[in-house]
C-alpha cells in the first residue's frame, strides 16, 4: 500500500474488527461447560487471532518494503480465506436462527445448537429433548450466546471487506 493514511485506516479497522471477533469467539468458547469444545469455536478463535496478527503485519508494511508486495498480499489472502470460512461456518451452524424471538420453539432450536448450549449432559428430558448446560441452567443465556455468535460472524465478514480493500490497494500499488 502506498498511502500510509489509508493503510493505517484499513489496518485500524481490521484490528478493531479482529479484537471484537476474538472477544466474541473466546466468550463463546468460555461459555462451553460440558464435553469437548466444538471445533467451530476453536477454529473461530484461531482465525480471529490470525486476523489480528495479520493486521499488525499490514501495519508493519508501512515501514517494511518487503511486506508491501506479494508477501503482504499472501498474508492478507490467507487471513481473508480464514475469515470467510469461519464466518460461513458459524452462519451455517446458526442456520438463520432468530435471536430475539422468545418462545418455546426458539428455545428448543437454540438448545440444539452446539455453539450456544454449553454442552450436552448426555441424557434427554421427558419430552425427548437433549438436556444441555445453558438449557438447564439459564435458558436466557442461549439468547445471549445466539447474539454473540451472530455478531461474531458479522465481524468476520466485516474483516473480509477490509481485507478486500487492502488487497485491492496492494495490487494497485504493485501495478505501478
Amino acid at each position: 500500500m502506498s498511502n500510509p493514511i489509508l493503510t493505517f485506516g484499513l489496518r485500524g479497522a481490521q484490528i478493531l474488527f479482529s479484537v471484537v471477533a476474538l472477544g466474541l469467539s473466546v466468550g463463546l468458547m468460555k461459555a462451553h461447560k460440558l464435553g469437548s469444545l466444538p471445533a467451530t469455536l476453536g477454529f473461530s478463535v484461531f482465525v480471529t487471532a490470525a486476523s489480528l496478527l495479520g493486521a499488525f503485519v499490514g501495519l508493519a508494511s508501512a515501514w517494511v518494503e518487503l511486506l508491501q508486495g506479494v508477501i503482504g498480499a499472501a498474508v492478507d489472502g490467507v487471513v481473508l480465506l480464514g475469515n470467510i470460512a469461519a464466518g460461513i461456518l458459524i452462519a451455517y451452524k446458526m442456520r438463520g436462527t432468530n435471536c430475539t424471538k422468545k418462545d418455546i420453539f426458539t428455545v428448543l432450536k437454540l438448545n440444539g445448537i452446539e455453539l450456544l448450549n454449553g454442552g450436552f449432559y448426555g441424557r434427554k428430558n421427558d419430552l425427548g429433548v437433549d438436556i444441555t448446560y445453558w438449557g438447564e441452567e439459564d435458558p436466557n443465556k442461549l439468547y445471549a450466546h445466539c447474539k454473540e455468535a451472530q455478531a461474531d460472524a458479522v465481524f468476520m465478514f466485516l474483516t473480509v471487506v477490509i481485507l478486500i480493500a487492502a488487497l485491492t490497494m496492494t495490487f494497485l500499488h504493485l501495478k505501478r
